[in-house]
């Protein structure tokens, strides 16, 4: 066989072995089953919270953990876990859980609104009073009636 004739050969075996190669999965057996199943993030925060407002409302907590573990700055699952704390009257876990949203999104007004009623609560006069009037000056009714739905109680 001539020089010429074994690269021919050569390339055209190793045009054949680049296809084989292009064709392999790309992915381990099953690997796509998990990404095709997963639930979209929204679904889990909506299941957890309707676990929270049932008879197992821990089962809920647990679930908002798990996905804030996931994605640490998911801004609903902090603010839906600041507005627990609130409730269970852990006004120091809800000050961090709105300071932790505000990093993420400076712009939030209802964590200014939450930050504002956790430090009312834990006595900080002089705190509240700077959140409260963030909302105030920023014009949102529906936030300025759930303060004063709040302050008038």
């Amino acid at each position: 066989m001539k020089t010429g004739q074994q690269q021919v050969l050569i390339i055209f075996f190793g045009l054949i072995f680049i296809l084989i190669l292009y064709n392999l999965p790309t992915n381990v057996v099953g690997d796509d089953d998990q990404t095709i199943n997963t639930p979209p993030k929204e679904n889990s925060v909506e299941k957890a919270l309707k676990l929270v407002n049932s008879s197992n409302p821990m089962e809920g907590v647990f679930m908002l953990r798990k996905i804030l573990e996931e994605d640490p700055k998911n801004k609903e699952v902090l603010f839906n876990l600041g507005v627990l704390s609130i409730q269970s009257k852990q006004f120091q876990n809800a000050i961090e859980r709105f300071n932790q949203l505000l990093i993420i999104d400076s712009l939030d007004k209802r964590a200014y609104l939450q930050l504002g009623i956790a430090n009312f609560e834990l006595e900080k006069k002089k705190e509240a009073t700077f959140f409260f009037n963030k909302i105030k000056d920023s014009k949102d009714a529906s936030l300025i009636e759930e303060l004063n739905k709040y302050l008038n109680k």
